[in-house]
């Protein structure tokens, strides 16, 4: 039995043994191995080393210059803001007064005194006188037309006048005959010579000529209307214009003929220009005759308007009625023309007192209602950031219910890309709006972050280390 254990640890001992020799020739074959690849591994260990270091040394260069343009204030994002000079703004001020909240109603321009000029007799055209935008005056000759057969006519209706005078004359002759020689039968009525027939043969007579006396007349009065009719229809041979306008179309050439009533020519008179708009029947409170509102094109000039009527009758479906507004020109004004769109602003309510400011002033920041509020400082001009609150809107102004008062300037252009405490210049009227010159370009760099060289790499790490106090400056 003994025998038999010291056998076992025997067996055990030597596989111990072989397997630490295993491991140390695993052991030898990958130092053989880790031996053979050093030269190559030292060889592409050194090319990383030094691009690290190469990088390193860009970094430092860049590094370098990013703090000499802060130091000189004439390199990078901040030198090149500091270099550029105060923005160019435009601003207006804060009022206080009477407001009225308005709502906005789509209307047209109509033009009272419009339509189609018509033929009023028969024939062919002679000549068409005008052309399409021509502007013509009450009674001026738009177009004739042929007169031969409407003089010959006229001749003719004036000799059949002439033929029933001459007729009232002739049977007012016969009368008189007959009348005195009836007045004498009856004088010898009493005497033998009085022949009964013969007296009632003239009273015939004379009733005949009565009456033939008075068809004559009757065909005189015929004869001189038919004539009055062949002048007038003579005289309707020019068409001529009804009242003050401009030509907007032609319906006929010289040649067509045209009958009692045929169209000539369309016109319309630009001088009696009205709004039209169908109002939403609960805004009508504040439409009272005489009212003034403001009414601006889809292109041209705005101007004012005032009420005149708001016709008594609702579209069931759109409840809605027409009202009608007479607009206010303080000069001509050639853009407004009939049927252009318009916006009007209704009154909604009754006015108030109240402090507005301009909607362009308004501005979001985080969320939030911002204006930018000129503020005069030592070194000049800069636009402070303030947060507001507001109320309703009247026009192109918003009611201010917090953060401004009475008199303050705000920016209402040039505030999109304003940073707070930043300088700035008030711009006057019908200056151009973002002119590329020194100060463009500078901004363009600043933004792409272009350094001494213009590489992207560098500017932009040179970029992100720049504090905030350097963008501010």
């Amino acid at each position: 039995m003994k025998n038999r254990m010291n056998n076992a640890h025997r067996r055990f001992a030597v596989s111990e043994v072989l397997r630490n020799l295993g491991a140390l020739c695993g052991i030898a074959v990958a130092a053989t191995f880790l031996f053979v690849q050093t030269p190559m591994s030292k060889a592409h260990a050194q090319k990383p080393a030094k691009e690290s270091a190469s990088k390193s040394g860009d970094a430092k260069k860049s590094g370098d210059k990013v703090q000499k343009g802060k130091g000189k204030g004439g390199k990078g994002r901040g030198g090149r803001r500091g270099r550029r000079g105060p923005a160019t703004v435009f601003v207006d001020a804060v009022t206080k007064g009477t407001a009225i909240e308005t709502v906005q109603v789509y209307g047209r321009i109509i033009a009272r005194q419009t339509g189609v000029v018509a033929s009023r007799t028969r024939g062919a055209i002679d000549e068409v006188k005008v052309q399409v935008g021509d502007r013509v005056k009450k009674g001026d000759v738009i177009a004739t037309l042929v007169s031969n057969m409407l003089v010959a006519e006229r001749d003719l209706k004036s000799a059949e006048l002439k033929e029933f005078s001459a007729k009232i004359r002739t049977a007012g002759a016969q009368l008189r005959l007959s009348a005195q020689e009836l007045e004498r039968l009856q004088r010898l009525r009493k005497s033998a010579a009085f022949s009964v027939a013969r007296y009632q043969d003239k009273l015939r007579d004379v009733e005949r000529f009565r009456s033939a006396l008075a068809e004559a007349k009757a065909k005189q009065e015929q004869a001189s209307a038919e004539l009055r009719m062949a002048d007038i229809n003579l005289y309707n041979s020019k068409v001529l214009a009804p009242f003050d306008g401009v030509v907007t179309k032609r319906a006929v050439e010289a040649g067509n003929y045209v009958s009692l009533g045929a169209p000539v020519v369309t016109m319309l008179n630009d001088k009696s220009l009205e709004v039209e708009a169908e109002v939403p029947a609960n805004r009508l409170g504040g439409l009272t005759n005489g009212i003034e509102i403001d009414v601006k094109p889809e292109y041209g000039k705005s101007f004012k308007a005032t009420v005149r009527a708001v016709v008594p009758e609702e579209n069931a479906l759109s409840r809605t009625r027409a009202v009608r507004f007479t607009p206010k020109f303080v000069t001509p004004n050639d853009t407004v023309a009939a049927n252009q769109s318009v916006v009007l602003h209704i009154p909604s309510g009754a006015a108030k007192e109240a402090v507005t400011v301009h909607k362009d002033a308004i501005t979001q920041r985080r969320g939030k209602r911002v204006v930018f509020i000129v503020s005069e400082t030592d070194d000049g001009l800069r636009a402070n950031i303030r947060s507001v609150e507001l109320g309703e809107a009247f026009g192109l102004r918003f009611e201010v219910l917090k953060g401004l008062k009475p008199g303050d300037r705000v920016v209402i252009r040039g505030n999109e890309r304003l940073r707070p405490r930043q300088k700035i210049k008030i711009g006057k009227a019908g200056e151009r709006r973002g002119k590329r010159g020194r100060s463009g370009k500078g901004n363009w760099k600043g933004r792409k972050g272009a350094g001494e060289g213009g590489k992207r790499g560098p500017s932009g790490e040179s970029r992100r280390g720049i504090p905030k106090s350097g963008q501010e400056g």
